[in-house]
């Protein structure tokens, strides 16, 4: 009987221990693992190109450094060529001249021509020499809103323009046509509205593929002769727009071809961290529970079940403490709980964990002034900021050993000249830094690059719940431009009225979720990327030099510096593609095609 007993006792242990073991796996996220696709960090050796194109220079950047808008817009255009592969003469009307020379019918004879510049009357007559031009067959693009002036409305009914107001109208909203541009079809608000589009009356025969939402003409082509005209009525000339202006660019060919990263991108910054304390107000209001709680059984969950909603693998910061000691002699966390808690169910789920700094100060060096004061300190030397990298580093691979953490995302996007060198001579575990893509005060800004020492720079767009009209923009114009989406938010952003707390986080996250469709349904294709797998990405993007020959049947489009993969997006302005002999083609409207490029010749058929 004792025996009996003693058996039953051993097996309701064993059933304890079950449960146990079955809580502690679902705790750490095992039963779960991420499907997105997985793209590898190449070593820098690997990559050796940065963007070349090829062949001769078959498109004229216009430019006048005597014309403000014109130095505004044409370094934006000087990118988005760069970026597109265009190779490209530039001509400063600032002391130059057009000649006719210039367009004549030899082998370098320009293909297309972009007008970065406002005031046609600098131009004088030399005008119809470009006019003449495409007459004969060139493809023209009016980069920026053009000011009326003599010469210019004697042109402007080859342009397709039939009247013209005397003034300017505002621009407050950008609508692309269905099969023009990726998210189309949708009011995208403009902030700061101001006028900046000439009020015109077309000619029927002109095609207008973006719009204001009272239907003021913004992109337009007119055929004149056998070329043909692209004119921009829009003047906007930050980076949030670049993608208006290379869409547009897209149009001047029947057919062009460019490469793009194609990659989507989440990053949680101060994630893991220190857990806060305490209440927050407005969780308190919304949840009665404090912030500890909140995290775990509200904010957490959530975040988890969009990432499934939506296939998407987390990049979590790394922080170790919000102490802002800046000092050599730094402590080591030993609370590390929340840690292993969120971490390993981040990693988990197909996420990886990247650095963001031993506390939230920058690196920023003894010697460094903040442009703008919002309360960070600097380090007392260099070797202070050596220790607290150093110190991350140590603290954050004794927690996830199996994990090679390869991302570093600067304290609020602020990183030193000197800290950023810091980075390049002593921790080359660091292989990516992913700060932000739009200038501001102390910002790291960035472009889709590979540093000459070898890191990858993966700017972020899109940052917090909030998603307002700008993010809005920035995030559909960098869509149509690199095919790229990069958003970043932060666990207290609900602490913060200024990044949406008092909204609260049931219409946040419902912001999020928004946010998250709009990309399944504007770009299906896109892939959904770890941090990390975002910089292999701009690697091979990056090391992309193409050849594109087009005839009535097929494009050959050559792929040099091809690593395993390139991705293009194909613009049909006349026609349509029906299929790819060495790679695969994806229709993504009426007039865009995503190439994945898996040979070095890809053979695409046309009709």
């Amino acid at each position: 009987m004792k025996k009996r007993h003693f058996y039953v006792l051993i097996n309701v242990a064993i059933g304890f221990f079950a449960i146990f073991l079955l809580l502690l796996v679902e705790r750490i996220g095992i039963l779960y693992k991420g499907n997105a696709e997985k793209v590898t960090l190449l070593p820098s050796d690997n990559v050796v190109n940065m963007k070349e194109a090829s062949g001769e220079k078959k498109c004229l950047l216009i430019i006048n450094t005597n014309d403000g808008t014109s130095n505004l817009i044409y370094p934006q255009y000087e990118q988005i060529l760069k970026d597109m592969r265009v190779y490209y003469d530039t001509l400063d009307l600032a002391g130059n001249k057009i000649s006719e020379g210039m367009f004549s019918g030899s082998k370098s004879a320009y293909e297309t021509v972009v007008a970065a510049i406002s005031d046609y009357s600098v131009m004088q007559e030399d005008i119809f020499i470009l006019t003449d031009w495409v007459k004969e067959g060139g493809r023209l693009l009016l980069g920026i809103t053009p000011m009326r002036s003599d010469n210019f409305d004697i042109i402007s009914s080859k342009l397709g323009i039939i009247e013209m107001g005397n003034n300017f109208s505002s621009v407050s909203d950008f609508v692309s046509e269905k099969d023009y541009m990726l998210g189309a079809e949708k009011t995208y608000y403009i902030d700061d509205a101001y006028e900046s589009s000439l009020v015109v009356q077309l000619e029927s025969s002109a095609r207008v593929y973006a719009h204001t939402s009272d239907d003021k003409p913004l992109v337009w082509s007119y055929k004149y002769g056998d070329g043909k005209f692209v004119v921009c009525n829009f003047s906007y000339v930050s980076k949030a727009y670049r993608g208006i202006y290379s869409s547009a660019y897209t149009l001047l060919e029947d057919v062009f071809v460019y490469p793009v990263i194609n990659a989507s991108t989440f990053y949680l910054d101060d994630f893991p961290s220190p857990t806060p304390s305490g209440d927050g107000e407005y969780i308190r209001r919304d949840y009665g529970m404090g912030i500890a709680q909140f995290y775990s059984a509200v904010w957490w969950p959530k975040v988890l079940a969009l990432g499934d909603k939506h296939n998407i693998p987390y990049t979590g910061l790394i922080i170790e403490t919000y102490e802002d000691d800046t000092g050599e002699e730094l402590p080591t966390n030993k609370s590390t709980a929340d840690y292993y808690y969120y971490g390993n169910m981040l990693l988990n789920k197909g996420g990886e964990v990247g650095y963001h700094g031993y506390n939230h100060q920058p690196l920023c060096g003894p010697d460094y002034v903040y442009e703008d004061d919002i309360g960070y300190k600097v380090w007392e030397s260099y070797n202070a900021m050596y220790n607290s990298l150093d110190e991350l580093t140590k603290f954050s691979t004794g927690i996830f050993p199996g994990s090679e953490l390869s991302v570093y995302v600067p304290p609020s996007d602020v990183l030193s000249p000197e800290g950023r060198q810091l980075i390049s001579d002593e921790f080359p575990n660091i292989k990516t830094i992913a700060s932000i893509y739009f200038e501001g005060p102390d910002a790291y800004s960035q472009e889709y690059e590979v540093s000459e020492d070898g890191v990858v720079e993966t700017p972020r767009i899109v940052s917090s719940c909030i998603i307002d009209d700008y993010m809005k923009l920035a995030a559909f114009s960098e869509l149509n431009f690199h095919f790229v989406t990069s958003h970043f938010m932060h666990p207290d952003d609900l602490l913060d009225e200024d990044r949406g707390a008092a909204i609260g986080w049931k219409q946040l996250s419902q912001n999020l979720d928004d946010y998250m469709t709009w990309i399944d349904e504007s770009a299906p294709d896109i892939r959904h990327l770890t941090g990390s797998g975002m910089a292999g990405a701009v690697q091979r993007y990056v090391n992309v030099i193409s050849d594109t020959e087009v005839d009535d049947q097929k494009l050959t489009i050559k792929t040099e510096g091809l690593i395993d993969d390139a991705f293009y997006l194909i613009r049909v302005s006349e026609g349509e593609l029906v299929s790819a002999e060495g790679g695969s083609l994806k229709k993504l409207n009426g007039t865009l095609y995503l190439l994945d490029a898996n040979q070095e010749t890809v053979t695409v058929t046309r009709k």
